[in-house]
């Protein structure tokens, strides 16, 4: 009876730290661009901070967006660069659940 109640115990212990130790970010990949070279960066730090970094590299009028969201979609940080890279980036809550990351680009 003692060992199994120490099992369970030591389960319930180190499934707490692995629940604890695990953050979440989403990328919600909409497709490359289909002509242009494109880079996205996008993660948690090891501090909780939630990035989404793009870049379009384009002749053309083409500029680049990046944003982080929570899980129900509550925008957190945005950016928009008509060139070079958009950078958003925001620290990550508990309440977030889990933070997105989106990038796109848009004519200018």
């Amino acid at each position: 009876m003692k060992r199994s109640v120490k099992w369970f115990m030591s389960l319930g212990l180190v499934g707490a730290f692995v629940v604890a130790g695990i953050s979440n970010v989403n990328a919600e990949t909409r497709h490359p661009h289909p002509k242009y070279k494109d880079t996205w960066e996008f993660g948690i730090t090891s501090d909780n901070w939630a990035y989404s970094n793009y870049f379009l590299e384009a002749p053309i009028r083409l500029g680049s967006s990046a944003s982080v969201t929570d899980f129900w979609g509550n925008v957190k940080s945005r950016d928009s660069q008509n060139y070079g890279w958009a950078r958003a980036g925001a620290k990550k809550q508990w309440s977030w659940v889990q933070a997105k990351s989106f990038y796109g680009w848009y004519n200018f």
